[in-house]
């Protein structure tokens, strides 16, 4: 095969002879539609490899662009050594300010964030739902309020004359509990108090102040925010923090920035936004991987159709082929005129496939005319260009090309000189 791809390369007449037979006019009507079922076959499945790969890719560049929109690029999460016995962070273990005016000058970072959070189940009528409730302070909470798509009015944050912590909570809690603004809520925490019958669980009234819309459905559905204030007095707990979130840019910088930090803090556990979504993006890739694998067999069956097309060729041009041998050729140069006509009906196929992916990605993402329903947490397929794609799909195409040239390949070079005289003759 080395030495028939060689020739193929030397000898300038055996693509010459190959590209004859290809587009000769004395070939069958079958033939002529094998081939060209062949080159279709061919830019189909490299098109939807492409295209399949290019949505799939949009949707993990989607994910990352509503990630970097959130607070949360480094979490923070000191040890056990330092807590008080509920979990909390003791106020001597270490404060937000410090680490700030210690990492302030590091290129990258922007804004480290004290978060008192606590597990709390949230009670509206007779519906429930577990969420993670995030005390914050004034600086994170300005931040927070960029993303609200509805708030109550400030005369309504009140229970008769006693004020009402504010909570806001994500657009798809919202929609699953059927909250709006203005809306009394109950937390029932799981820490439990001494009371006059004995332990019983922390549980307080809050009013729904606000919804916001983060991209993510994940924290939109889990993580509900209030001031930090509001959160100590709900767990009557003062001056303490159990994570500090950081916010970093770019973005991207923040494995390389965690990395840093472990070195500088060994009594936390450092995780940046990549770690602590790891299970999504290793779900991405796992389905990226297995559909490239399965829309690879598309190509697998049209490169049947090439070895077809080449087998009836090699018995159609038996004739010829024994003239160029009593002439000279040699068998790898009878099997190079051969298999450039496989690979031509290969080339074609995959750069049709690469110019049709390239317009169906294009109008996907001009016109965004497919709907995706409402559980995704983009309502339209997003498409990247990525030129990797285009690339590796071709190479590979490519590839399975040349293999499918192997057999009709070898039969035309062994192929008896005499033999195809008498059967022309």
């Amino acid at each position: 095969m080395l030495q028939t791809l060689s020739d193929m390369m030397r000898s300038p007449w055996t693509r010459w002879v190959g590209f004859r037979y290809l587009r000769s006019k004395k070939r069958s009507g079958f033939l002529s539609l094998i081939t060209g079922l062949s080159v279709t076959g061919v830019g189909l499945g490299v098109a939807v490899v492409i295209v399949v790969m290019s949505v799939m890719d949009g949707f993990e560049s989607e994910l990352k662009k509503r990630l970097s929109a959130t607070e949360l690029h480094i979490e923070i999460t000191p040890t056990d050594e330092g807590t008080q016995p509920g979990g909390f962070v003791a106020p001597n273990y270490f404060d937000a300010q410090p680490i700030w005016n210690r990492w302030k000058n590091l290129p990258g970072i922007e804004e480290i964030s004290p978060i008192l959070g606590v597990e709390a189940i949230l009670r509206t009528g007779r519906k429930v739902a577990g969420v993670m409730v995030k005390g914050i302070d004034e600086q994170r909470w300005a931040r927070l309020k960029t993303t609200w798509l509805e708030q109550v009015d400030s005369k309504w944050l009140k229970d008769g004359e006693s004020p009402l912590a504010g909570l806001v909570v994500g657009k798809e809690l919202a929609y699953s509990l059927s909250l709006i603004p203005g809306d009394r809520i109950h937390l029932v925490s799981p820490t439990e108090t001494q009371g006059p019958l004995g332990s019983v669980p922390l549980m307080k009234k809050f009013i729904v102040e606000a919804i916001y819309q983060s991209g993510v459905q994940d924290q939109e559905l889990h993580s509900v925010f209030a001031r930090d204030h509001a959160v100590q007095a709900y767990l009557r707990l003062k001056n303490v923090v159990t994570q500090w979130e950081v916010r970093v840019h770019p973005f991207d910088r923040a494995p390389e920035l965690a990395q840093i930090l472990r070195k500088d803090l060994s009594g936390a556990k450092i995780k940046d936004w990549i770690q602590l979504n790891s299970h999504l993006f290793a779900s991405l890739r796992l389905e990226r991987m297995a559909m490239f694998i399965i829309l690879a067999f598309i190509i697998v069956v049209a490169s049947f159709n090439i070895v077809t097309t080449l087998t009836m060729m090699v018995v159609e041009k038996k004739k010829e082929v024994a003239i160029l041998r009593t002439m000279g050729a040699t068998k790898s140069e009878v099997g190079s005129v051969f298999l450039f006509e496989g690979l031509l009906i290969g080339v074609l196929g995959t750069v049709g496939g690469i110019a049709t992916a390239w317009v169906v990605c294009s109008v996907l993402k001009r016109y965004e005319f497919i709907q995706l329903p409402d559980i995704y947490y983009d309502r339209t397929l997003p498409v990247t260009f990525n030129g990797l794609y285009y690339a590796a799909v071709g190479i590979a195409g490519a590839m399975i090309t040349l293999a499918a040239c192997i057999y009709p390949t070898r039969r035309a070079a062994a192929l008896d000189p005499l033999e195809g005289i008498r059967q022309g003759t």
